[in-house]
């Protein structure tokens, strides 16, 4: 690309001093595996993009302080040069916080092991921590840069902080962060569509985007607020498609006629758009997020203030889907562009694709809970349990065990303090109970009261285990400060003390001893590993089909494809055909309460997103 210079006014944007009308849409490179970026890209192409957004995820490139990773499905260079490739410019959008559905808004979780850091915010030590980062950071897209003959037209400098907080001397020090590492191209801000997050969410003079639903009106409403306030062009930064779903509640579905009444409005109006998403992608390894605050029942119209975890899949009902269909959606607001283009309608023809079923045997198991030097990242012993984070843990699961000796008595409440997010209690090695956040107890056999289950005390003692599972951070609200995994007390009717405790950040099951997956073996709500060998066509897709598990992680050879559920609505793992092999593919699969033996398990041919939900718990 030749060198390019993006400008505006009040009313328009211009590229190299010539009107330039922004037609652009999300498409998450972390979401997608390298070897799709191209079809997804293609499809931008064919709709009439000449923008392609993305967000950049702090945690993901920078996973322990110092240490960083941009290869793979993270290899944000690559990425550029395949957009630069295919006459498409960027937006970036790196700024530290993200959102977007992700483990703590993109924010590192090791951050949380400093009580005393403010995030989002001028405190030294947080933005120490963002100045080591954007150093490392900036120099990967610099040369990517529209002043540098790359295809970054502009950059983010924060993201919705206008929900979040008024400081504008912290907005003010990420865009001069910025400056000092080179980044020279216009930067602009994205906040939701009323005066009051504009105002606490803007940086400066730059451009300003405005964040709502694709519907018909939305956008009236959006260029009023623009004109109002703004000295920039109307832009929809995220212009939203469709919506993110969560564990235990129904795929809500926005009509595809509804998105493309919008988008029509919006081009009649003179606005400049970027889809949000464009193309769906997948929440892989652990870094789906979560929601705190009004969430919905399977019943719809019922709210329910609580915490609740996103799929694993980002499909989103985007225009482009999870594996990379092009939906009714995206060609009726094709349909719309290329009108108000005066271009000639096109057929609506899905590029053809290959999928593939297969039945998998898992031969081999490995009870987690005989596995613990295998998997363990650190072990230590305390007063009292800590969160993960304290022991420089991110992600997976955490194994606090303690004892309970010198009393004989009646029954009383054994439960976790300050959960988050779920914790399955074993006592001498037998299951007792699983507690959810803020949601009580499942129980199996023993009896409850007042949401806690009730616990009979053996003479001799007792140990007791207590398992808990990161089931993803809140990534939106204020709740985020406090997202730290695991637990600070077991209680027993007084606090317990004396506590050992093992890190298992699941990331590498390479020393499990693995033995016959036997029937006779198997022990209800154990965590338990299953692993099965297999052929399959290479580059063929296919989902992984859980039925018959209960909730855990799923890897195939080595790489994490994400948690499952079976409290549904998603049924099936998205597994892209790149990862696959034409022999000696392996499948892991970690089942956390088993309640049936699994000799196999199931590729489907299709993905089941909109199965039966039932309450997370």
């Amino acid at each position: 690309m030749e060198k390019s210079i993006l400008t505006f006014d009040k009313s328009s944007f211009y590229l190299n001093g010539k009107p330039f009308r922004i037609i652009g849409g999300d498409i998450h490179y972390f979401r997608i595996l390298p070897a799709d970026w191209g079809k997804r890209l293609d499809l931008a192409v064919d709709f009439g993009l000449n923008v392609v957004q993305t967000y950049v995820p702090w945690n993901a490139h920078e996973p322990t302080p110092g240490t960083y990773c941009f290869e793979g499905h993270l290899d944000l260079a690559a990425y550029l040069q395949a957009c630069a490739d295919r006459g498409l410019y960027v937006f970036l959008r790196p700024s530290p916080y993200i959102c977007s559905e992700w483990d703590l808004g993109g924010l590192p979780a090791w951050l949380l092991r400093d009580r005393d850091m403010v995030i989002r915010s001028t405190d030294r030590a947080y933005m120490k921590a963002v100045r080591r980062y954007y150093e490392k950071l900036i120099s990967v897209f610099r040369p990517y840069l529209a002043t540098n003959g790359g295809p970054i037209l502009a950059v983010a400098v924060e993201n919705e902080y206008g929900s979040y907080g008024n400081e504008h001397a912290y907005i003010e020090e990420i865009g001069k962060l910025m400056r000092e590492n080179g980044v020279d191209v216009p930067f602009y801000t994205a906040d939701g569509g009323t005066t009051a997050h504009i105002t606490f969410g803007r940086h400066k003079d730059d451009f300003v985007g405005v964040d709502y639903r694709a519907t018909r009106g939305s956008s009236a409403h959006a260029k009023m607020v623009t004109d109002k306030m703004l000295n920039s062009p109307y832009f929809a930064a995220e212009f939203w498609a469709g919506r993110s779903m969560h564990w235990g509640e129904p795929f809500y579905h926005r009509e595809p006629a509804d998105t493309s009444d919008g988008f029509r409005e919006l081009l009649e109006l003179g606005g400049n758009v970027c889809f949000y998403m464009f193309s769906g992608g997948s929440n892989f390894g652990f870094m789906g997020g979560a929601n705190y605050g009004q969430s919905y029942s399977p019943r719809p119209g019922t709210p329910i203030p609580r915490y609740v975890p996103h799929t694993t899949s980002y499909d989103v009902d985007a225009l482009i889907s999870e594996d990379g269909i092009p939906t009714e959606k995206y060609y009726l607001c094709r349909d719309e562009l290329d009108r108000y283009m005066g271009r000639p309608l096109r057929p609506h023809d899905p590029p053809k694709r290959e999928t593939q079923a297969l039945q998998i045997k898992l031969a081999q198991a490995a009870p987690l809970l005989d596995n613990l030097d295998a998997l363990t990242g650190r072990y230590s012993e305390g007063i009292l349990p800590r969160p993960m984070e304290d022991y420089g843990q991110s992600y997976g699961m955490i194994l606090y065990t303690q004892q309970l000796d010198g009393y004989e008595g009646e029954s009383r409440p054994l439960a976790p303090e300050n959960l988050r997010d779920r914790a399955s209690i074993y006592t001498d090695g037998e299951y007792f109970a699983t507690y959810m956040r803020d949601r009580g107890v499942k129980t199996a056999g023993a009896p409850v009261q007042n949401g806690k289950a009730m616990y009979t005390p053996k003479p001799e003692g007792t140990q007791i285990d207590v398992l808990v599972e990161n089931l993803g951070r809140v990534n939106y609200g204020h709740e985020i400060p406090f997202e730290r995994k695991g637990i600070t007390a077991l209680t027993f009717g007084i606090k317990l003390y004396g506590c050992k405790t093992r890190t298992l950040p699941l990331d590498d099951l390479s020393r499990l001893a693995w033995q016959e997956n036997s029937e006779t073996d198997f022990v209800a709500n154990k965590p338990v590993f299953l692993r099965g060998e297999f052929d399959a066509k290479a580059g063929a897709d296919s989902y992984v089909h859980f039925a018959g598990f209960s909730h855990g992680y799923i890897w195939v050879n080595g790489f994490s494809l994400g948690r499952y559920d079976s409290c549904g609505p998603q049924m099936t793992l998205y597994l892209p055909g790149c990862l696959l092999k034409e022999s000696g593919n392996v499948i892991e699969v970690l089942d956390v309460l088993p309640t049936q033996h699994n000799a196999q398990i199931e590729l489907l041919d299709h993905h089941i997103l909109e199965g039966d939900a039932e309450e997370l718990s």
